[in-house]
């Protein structure tokens, strides 16, 4: 495998990892994902969003 691609595909993983233990996380805080939970749950999917949009940018730019 070509460094570049071991690069991409670890700054994937690592993202993909971070979304999920944030999932997770909410989910432990706000079992009923009501009110605040619901926020949390969307403010992490928004926070995956752009953690990505920045990972593709900064692999682009390479």
């Amino acid at each position: 495998m070509e460094r570049e691609t071991f690069v991409e595909a670890a700054v994937s993983t690592a993202a993909v990892v971070l979304f999920l233990v944030a999932i997770v996380a909410v989910g432990f805080f706000y079992p009923d994902l009501e009110g605040a939970g619901g926020f949390a749950l969307v403010g992490s999917l928004v926070f995956f969003v752009a953690v990505m949009v920045a990972a593709g940018y900064w692999l682009s730019r390479r």
